[in-house]
């Protein structure tokens, strides 16, 4: 019993993991729509407000499924096959824009981000029939959820405004000590290979 509540914590970090490299997709995207308006779209390069469009829709659909990801906890499988597909279309678009324009084959970055989502999937797959018949949220859920419900009780906007802040500042050292050392994790498994 007590192997599946760590399991169910890891499964949970790893989920935050991915709602962190989420978000940094949301930012990256949102950062070069603001800044300039230039994309490619499996080596065709687009301009002006297609370019911007096609910007926003990248940004819009990471944002969304860290929001998802968040907001419906009974969905999680099926946002992680979504974030799956995401970083595929990431992956593939950028490997023919790469190959169409240059002559390397691929981005690693995006390998590696589209190859950590797919772990996460599979991870959570297992983890999920594994521990079917235990429901109870896990510790790092029900701390979470006790905070996010603390933010939602204030009475002054400035309390929420605070709480939130000392949430993302606690979610964001979680993700810089764990998305590492899952890298490092999967960088040294390539190694065996």
């Amino acid at each position: 019993m007590e192997i599946k509540r760590v399991l169910k914590n890891i499964d949970v970090l790893l989920k935050y993991g991915l709602i962190a490299i989420l978000l940094l997709s949301f930012l990256i995207h949102i950062f070069v729509f603001i800044i300039n308006w230039e994309a490619f779209i499996f080596g065709i390069r687009l301009a002006g407000p297609p370019a911007g469009l096609y910007l926003f829709l990248e940004a819009i659909g990471a944002g969304s499924l860290a929001f998802l990801l968040i907001k419906y906890r009974q969905y999680t499988t099926a946002v992680f096959a979504l974030a799956v597909l995401y970083f595929g279309y990431l992956f593939l678009d950028s490997a023919v824009t790469i190959q169409t324009l240059t002559d390397k084959l691929y981005s690693p970055v995006l390998l590696m981000v589209f190859i950590i989502s797919f772990g996460f999937l599979i991870f959570h797959a297992l983890i999920s029939r594994f521990c079917a018949d235990d429901d109870r949220p896990t510790m790092i859920e029900s701390a979470i959820h006790s905070i996010c419900t603390k933010i939602m009780t204030q009475e002054t906007e400035e309390d929420k405004i605070i709480i939130g802040t000392l949430l993302v500042i606690v979610i964001f050292i979680a993700v810089i000590i764990i998305l590492p050392l899952t890298i490092a994790f999967i960088f040294s498994l390539m190694e065996l290979f």
